[in-house]
């Protein structure tokens, strides 16, 4: 047994027994559904953080930067940290304040529609699975490439891992083990990445050293080979790709259903920016390094292996140990948020059960039924990490984002337009990519995003123009304007203000770091 195999093992005994001691703390469906509401800032940032990098960031995002795709990735990656914001403001703080234990069941309330909220819960649960897949076929090439143990073997032990986990503790586990496993990846990362960087040489010289191998690697336009022949388009798929990730992020389930469990408006919307900072750290320096280590590409098998590769020969052994299990944490937290959603869509909005034992038992067999579907679907489907993350990304944002937005914002929108608008954008986005599994080519205006959600549009206004608005949905929205007392602190509103100010220097951050860390170097090099 190697040391990384050891740490490993040895870091998924420790998640399955901290799920046991927390499950004896889930009294209620409120605990193990959403955290008994009661979460501070600090734990929903690290669980928004942890659901969101998974092994996706590690391997996937790492793995484009690497192959040559650095700049249009880099731009999709710092645009959605918007959506964090936006999605805090516009929409988590009204989803908290609806009391609802999942987001279908807020759609099913806004509308009253009990069609709508089955239809929410099946796209989350697809959506999940197909996440969910990305994460366990990036769990299983980790650890089958750094152990040398069987691929096969490797899922197993991470399935049951995240499924023990959130069978047992539920989203009160979750939330707590996100947090932990957040605070283990980011301090590792930022321990390697000063490591890896000063073996470069430092910044510039290696930024300087990548340019003279292959300007290509940091160019605007990335490689014309990758993705489309032209920078043009390369740059119209990273903003089309970046307003996608934005809306994940603003009302994406794993996301957005986060903020059900803070404790007040007021965590909702500070987790919301505190997240945005961390999220951005990460996607900035990441694949940064991750272009970098071109300098090694001799060495280096795949693009989605260099950061691991990176942590077994650049780092010390006791770091790189640390940082291989930061990436199995980020990609086991993801997961047993996604098996959590799952649970808590199948017996809290497909499912009518009113007894609580009853319905936590279903929900933890849904959870264990999705864990073997998966299983199966890893075992026969080659890994592709990264394009499996975006089609369940794409579909999410095709299905909900618009109803989201509308189910706040708008007077006008009524059950059909809702629901004829999630089923349209749902259909249109997985015939899109349907069309492209099979071969064909489409130009960019016809990627399924745009496609996706043009159809939600319409069928949200075609439907809503066709029926009126109930008084039953209209004294809901209302509702949800009205502001709690509890919510009414002096202290914190201001504390909250500040917050949100602070976001604004995010904007004058990645400004200076892409032009002093990417911009300058590079054309110094050039």
């Amino acid at each position: 047994m190697n040391i990384y195999l050891m740490g490993m093992i040895l870091s998924m005994l420790a998640y399955i027994v901290l799920g046991l001691v927390i499950s004896r703390q889930v009294k209620s469906v409120n605990d193990f559904f959403v955290a008994g509401r009661k979460a501070p800032t600090f734990l929903i940032v690290g669980s928004l953080v942890a659901s969101y990098c998974s092994t996706g960031l590690f391997m996937g995002d790492v793995g484009e930067a690497y192959s040559g795709f650095y700049a249009p990735r880099m731009m999709m990656a710092l645009m959605l940290t918007a959506g964090y914001v936006i999605g805090g403001v516009f929409f988590g703080k009204y989803l908290r304040r609806s009391e609802a234990l999942t987001i279908p069941e807020f759609f099913g309330e806004r509308f009253h529609s009990r069609p709508l909220r089955i239809l929410a819960a099946v796209t989350a649960i697809i959506t999940m699975t197909v996440y969910l897949l990305s994460v366990m076929q990036g769990i299983g090439t980790l650890m089958s490439y750094v152990t040398g143990v069987n691929y096969n073997i490797c899922i197993l032990l991470a399935l049951i891992t995240f499924a023990t986990l959130t069978v047992t503790s539920g989203s009160k586990g979750v939330l707590i083990t996100d947090t932990l496993m957040f605070g283990i990846f980011t301090g590792a990362s930022l321990m390697a990445i000063l490591i890896i960087v000063q073996k470069l040489g430092g910044w510039d010289a290696a930024v300087a050293n990548v340019t003279n191998i292959d300007p290509v690697i940091l160019s605007w336009s990335g490689d014309l080979n990758h993705l489309y022949p032209t920078g043009a388009e390369n740059m119209i798929w990273a903003v089309m790709t970046g307003i996608t990730w934005v809306a994940v992020c603003a009302v994406g389930p794993w996301q957005s259903s986060r903020y059900l469990m803070a404790k007040n408006e007021h965590v909702v919307v500070r987790s919301a920016v505190w997240a945005a900072f961390g999220v951005a750290f990460l996607e900035f320096f990441l694949p940064s390094v991750g272009a970098l280590l071109n300098v090694y590409q001799d060495q280096i098998p795949s693009g989605s292996l260099s950061m691991i590769w990176a942590a077994m020969n650049l780092l010390p052994k006791v770091l790189g140990v640390i940082v291989l299990t930061g990436v199995l944490a980020a990609g086991i937290s993801s997961a047993t948020t996604f098996l959590s959603l799952i649970g808590s869509s199948v017996a809290n909005d497909i499912l009518v059960v009113d007894d609580y034992k009853k319905k936590l038992n279903y929900g933890r067999v849904s959870i264990i039924v999705v864990c073997i579907i998966v299983m199966f679907l890893a075992y026969f489907n080659p890994p592709q990490i990264y394009f499996v993350m975006l089609l369940g990304a794409t579909v999410v944002v095709c299905s909900w984002f618009p109803v989201c937005l509308a189910s706040v914002w708008s007077k006008r929108v009524t059950k059909t337009g809702a629901f004829a608008g999630m089923l349209l954008g749902f259909v249109g986005c997985a015939a899109m990519k349907i069309i492209g599994a099979l071969g064909v080519s489409l130009p960019i205006y016809l990627d399924s995003f745009f496609v996706g959600v043009l159809a939600n549009i319409l069928g949200l206004v075609i439907g809503s123009a066709l029926t009126q608005v109930t008084e039953e949905e209209h004294t809901f929205r209302e509702g949800l304007f009205v502001m709690p007392e509890a919510e009414l602190i002096p202290k914190e509103m201001k504390k909250t203000k500040r917050t949100v100010a602070a976001f604004m220097l995010l904007g004058v951050i990645v400004a200076f770091a892409m032009i002093r860390l990417w911009v300058v170097p590079y054309y110094n090099a050039l």
